[in-house]
């Protein structure tokens, strides 16, 4: 079988719990007003309480400007949309207490797992850390596969970071404070824990499937804790069928068990089911979205209450974000497309990726523009664009195929994420998918949402920053990536992001410098149309599905 055909969902490495898994009129509206006003009235009370029980934790100690502890908690793949199913009382605190950014985006091609944990360590594009999605073909010509455990535990991720010479928040984190431990951990995602805390992190911890039927953490080699943290009490669980909720409240019960016994000044967590099962399975279905996220503000006000009792809550930052979005898969696209155009051109394809878009690396590179114009002749309505790169003396860029109507503000914001991986390893043709389509492969065919692409959908993430050194109870329309956190999050702490290309928010600082403002000003004269045209380019792609 070719490689890339297996989606990362399936096959035997997909842990075992996922694979299972009339009154009279007036009296019916008085008493629907009343219980109305009741749930109103209790929601409003209950995000009050937490944010008064917030600021009086905060105010233990002596107010400070400069946090000595960060946590950063990726929902993987989560919906900004997630964030209004309230009542959240504990993640309102911090957004009271901190800045939300309504127009973050992942910022990056492609956007997935692997890339999107990378982008927020490291700060950079994977055009810069090197780590492009699941699978790709480097420049020697030699298959990455990053869905695989062994590969990862083998240092797979690790070394890709390293030849790229990324820097990340635990290497210069740990420069500046060479004593501070930074943990990063997940449910069963190794492919998100690893990139996430890259390869200076202290420990870096995931779940599994054991030989006992138990699902209890383990760790990657190199990144071992003391026995003592992994086998803490209430860490494992039987490995049939979880219930909703519980992977991810188990990974932050790690995180627990490693602060209470070393005190990691860094903690990085990946929550794995807001991707799977929520968005995937289910197409972020509300009232699951809304058990995960009560469950996740549950979690958060534990975190919270760990570090208040430790004297630390005052003095800790909180990032909350996803690493990509999620977009419905209402229309489904036959991988046989991109197939057939590689065969028609008389090629063969090393590695060919899909999702709400398609990557293909080719075996004969000199065809690329023909199996680009095989895709566009194949006439799918739910293919956007397709691009091809060409090589120049200028250096690589990619080219709009002929024969299609995107208009140049689309044609702008593709161009922009397309830089985000163009460099030597970049694929030879990417197919993108219009808002709420996407190539399906065998196995993956009751799949409700995905990502992986250039869509709003795919690219829109939530994003909060709270905590000491950071503005309070504001909304910021700033267009912000993945590429932005880190340099964001170190700048709290006074570290330089150096060998970082994203940039710091200022307007989430509450003392930016000016050379920050005009920065992040700049940037965001450059990034405003992306964000707009991306928005708007899906408004269109579901006003014209709409209509066939």
């Amino acid at each position: 079988m070719r490689p890339g055909r297996i989606s990362p969902y399936n096959g035997c490495n997909m842990p075992s719990h996922i694979r299972r898994r009339r009154t009279r009129a007036f009296s019916v509206a008085s008493f629907s007003l009343v219980f109305a006003l009741f749930l109103v009235l209790s929601s409003s009370l209950a995000v009050g309480i937490a944010y008064q029980l917030h600021q009086i934790s905060l105010q233990r100690l002596v107010p400070i400007t400069t946090p000595k502890y960060l946590v950063v908690l990726v929902l993987d793949g989560a919906k900004p949309s997630y964030f209004d199913l309230g009542p959240l009382p504990h993640l309102d605190a911090l957004r009271q207490n901190g800045i939300s950014y309504d127009r973050a985006f992942a910022g990056i091609l492609e956007s997935e797992t692997p890339s999107g944990h990378a982008a927020i360590a490291t700060g950079s594009t994977p055009a810069h850390d090197g780590l492009l999605g699941f699978n790709w073909i480097a420049s020697d010509n030699t298959a990455i596969h990053l869905f695989d455990p062994a590969a990862v535990r083998a240092g797979g991720i690790e070394h890709v970071l390293q030849a790229a010479g990324a820097s990340t928040i635990a290497s210069l984190f740990k420069a500046r404070y060479p004593r501070a431990k930074v943990v990063a951990v997940s449910g069963h995602k190794y492919y998100a824990a690893d990139p996430l805390g890259g390869p200076d992190a202290d420990y870096i911890m995931y779940y599994a499937n054991t030989s006992h039927k138990t699902y209890a953490p383990t760790a990657i080699p190199g990144h071992v804790p003391p026995a003592s943290i992994l086998n803490a009490p209430g860490l494992a669980a039987a490995d049939s069928g979880l219930p909703l909720g519980l992977e991810d409240a188990l990974a932050v019960k790690l995180a627990i068990a490693s602060f209470t016994r070393v005190h990691q000044q860094v903690t990085l967590i990946n929550l794995p089911e807001f991707d799977w099962p929520l968005g995937h399975v289910y197409g972020g279905e509300m009232a699951r979205a809304r058990t995960l996220m009560q469950a996740f503000d549950r979690d958060l006000g534990t975190i919270e209450d760990i570090y208040s009792r430790a004297g630390v809550l005052n003095q800790t930052a909180f990032v909350v974000t996803a690493d990509h979005g999620m977009a419905d898969l209402r229309y489904q696209i036959p991988d046989s497309v991109l197939d057939n155009a590689i065969s028609a051109a008389g090629t063969t394809s090393l590695e060919t990726t899909y999702s709400t878009a398609g990557y293909i690396w080719l075996q004969d590179a000199s065809l690329t523009p023909v199996v680009a114009g095989n895709i566009v002749h194949a006439a799918n309505p739910h293919i956007q664009s397709v691009y091809y790169r060409v090589h120049t003396a200028a250096g690589d860029s990619y080219v709009l195929a002929p024969g299609q109507h995107v208009g140049p503000s689309t044609d702008n914001a593709n161009q922009n994420l397309l830089s985000s991986f163009l460099g030597g390893n970049a694929p030879n043709v990417v197919a993108f998918c219009a808002e709420d389509s996407g190539f399906v492969t065998k196995g993956a065919e009751t799949w409700k949402g995905n990502h992986g692409g250039a869509a709003w959908g795919s690219q829109h993430i939530p994003l909060i920053i709270s905590g000491p050194g950071v503005v309070s109870s504001v909304t910021s329309h700033a267009p912000a990536r993945l590429e932005d956190i880190a340099p964001t999050a170190l700048a709290l702490f006074g570290i330089n992001a150096t060998n970082m290309q994203g940039t710091v928010l200022a307007d989430a600082l509450a003392t930016p410098s000016a050379p920050q403002k005009r920065t992040q000003a700049g940037l965001s004269q450059t990034l405003q149309p992306v964000v707009q045209a991306l928005a708007d380019q899906s408004q269109r792609d579901l006003a014209a599905q709409a209509k066939r």
